[in-house]
């Protein structure tokens, strides 16, 4: 690394550190905490929805993706996290709509499953299901800086993931509006980086039509050892996948994101139902500028270099560009711009990860009330905590950047698509199709999803269909032959008014008596 990327880099980091002090002098009680107060507006909630969205699994996955498999990355990952953009105001309008709304995606399904429950399991279900997704998800955020400080500084591989580490914490600490803040600042950061990397490839491939031509012609391997791309196949829309995998990795990409519970509390931090519902209308203008320069890379990278060096995987498509076909100074941004996405979506689900131990497990399966100072300090220890995890399962992570967070999403969606927009939408959904429904659907998703990957059965119907079918048949089907859920689960998300029993029932389940 020369002295301009280095410059730029501690630039970046300054700064980086400023905005996350800003967001520490905001968190002084525990709702500042978990969801900013439910007081952002729509400028810093776009920004913080817009950062987390954009993560290592886009800026350094999807090139990734294009590079090795050209247009099918579109079909399966573009359209679906767009189309899950599409779904995201249909869930903030309910979910953002009571006049208390919960603090956690797992307490949602306590308070619309079972409000009178004084410790419920299906709010430490739903917590299980976030943790073991974050830490795979965080994992690939981890490697992904670790991969590119390693190759374009000369740092170890565990060194770099070490520092990354360090500053997922530094922008954790103050809770969600540290976090915010930070995302306010990187998001900027992120989009500009993106546009002058793109604008800085377009003409070294002859532009945007001359692209295309070319990619069109490519028939060599995409690795050293790999099979021939077929002539035009980097422009089908399938690829090399089946119609049924690519069906099942749309669906994980669409249904499934739009219900990981980093997005929807990013809905629920908003100040009212009308920023909620704004937000991800207007964080797909951003999000398309992101996706249209992250295009230009990965098929232009292809372009450029037909086939990766021997002994690199695609993973390593962005190393290459930045460390060959930049200008330093773009190179210093660009790197600034993959450690601002990777970082925004990693501290935010480390945030998520700390608060489903100690929020909806601890604090609501402990015999003894738990101040909110010291759940906040609590937290703050568990973070700790889950960074050595993540530090340890990155030194050896997933393979594959962009499919891995497809799993993740996938574990998500059979959990939670079927409970949260049932419970949202119907009010007959009761507390024992909320437990069946998140039980079988996440299980279904694991099952068939390892039964599809070893061949011990068909793939015609991909894995996330078949949970998200399970899940939804639960939910309906005990409607039907066991009690209807009491009134004060649904009337929040139903009723513009709600009753003072209800209003008293759902301070108790969130332990806030206070107000």
């Amino acid at each position: 690394m020369n002295t301009v990327q280095v410059t730029v880099f501690i630039l970046y980091f300054l700064l980086l550190i400023y905005f996350s002090r800003q967001g520490y002098k905001k968190s002084a009680t525990l709702d500042d905490f978990t969801v900013a107060g439910w007081s952002m507006g729509l400028i810093i909630n776009v920004a913080t929805f817009t950062a987390t969205w954009v993560s290592a699994a886009s800026v350094l996955g999807v090139p990734s993706m294009l590079y090795s498999v050209g247009f099918a990355a579109i079909t399966g990952w573009f359209a679906g996290w767009f189309f899950a953009n599409a779904l995201m105001p249909i869930l903030a309008y309910k979910i953002r709509r009571p006049e208390f709304p919960v603090r956690t995606i797992p307490e949602f399904m306590r308070l619309r499953y079972e409000p009178f429950a004084e410790k419920s399991c299906i709010q430490a279900i739903a917590s299980l299901t976030m943790i073991a997704g974050y830490l795979i998800y965080v994992t690939i955020q981890i490697k992904g800086l670790g991969m590119i400080i390693a190759t374009l500084t000369g740092i170890p591989y565990e060194v770099g993931v070490f520092i990354f580490a360090i500053f997922i914490l530094i922008t954790v600490f103050g809770g969600m509006w540290s976090v915010a803040t930070t995302d306010l600042y990187n998001t900027g950061i992120i989009v500009f980086g993106l546009i002058i990397a793109a604008i800085a490839i377009l003409p070294q491939v002859g532009g945007w039509s001359e692209m295309f031509a070319k990619a069109m012609e490519i028939s060599t391997p995409a690795v050293v050892g790999g099979n021939p791309t077929p002539a035009g196949g980097l422009l089908d829309p399938l690829g090399t996948f089946t119609l049924s995998a690519m069906v099942g990795i749309f669906i994980s990409n669409s249904l499934g994101a739009s219900v990981a519970p980093h997005w929807p509390t990013r809905l629920l931090a908003a100040k009212n139902l009308r920023t909620a519902v704004l937000t991800p209308l207007v964080s797909t203008f951003i999000i398309a500028v992101v996706f249209i320069c992250l295009l230009i890379l990965g098929v232009g990278a292809r372009v450029l270099v037909p086939t990766m060096p021997d002994g690199k995987a695609t993973d390593w498509v962005m190393p290459m560009l930045i460390s060959q076909f930049m200008h330093p100074v773009i190179a210093g941004v660009m790197l600034a711009a993959i450690f601002a996405a990777a970082l925004s979506t990693a501290n935010a689900m480390t945030l998520h990860n700390a608060l489903a131990i100690t929020y909806d497990m601890i604090r609501n399966l402990s015999h003894k009330t738990i101040s909110d100072k010291t759940l906040i300090n609590m937290t703050k220890i568990t973070l700790v905590i889950l960074g050595i995890i993540a530090i340890i399962l990155a030194l050896n992570p997933p393979a594959f950047i962009a499919m891995a967070a497809a799993y993740v999403f996938g574990l998500f969606g059979g959990t939670f698509i079927a409970p949260m927009y049932l419970g949202l939408y119907w009010k007959k959904a009761n507390k024992l199709g909320g437990y069946l429904g998140s039980i079988v659907g996440g299980l279904t998703y694991v099952i068939t999803n390892y039964l599809i990957t070893i061949k011990a059965m068909p793939g015609t119907i991909p894995a996330i269909v078949l949970a998200v079918a399970a899940s939804a048949l639960c939910i309906v089907i005990t409607a039907y032959v066991s009690p209807p859920p009491p009134k004060e689960a649904w009337e929040p998300y139903f009723e513009p008014e709600i009753s003072e029993n209800t209003r008293q029932v759902i301070f108790k389940a969130m332990k806030n008596m206070a107000k």
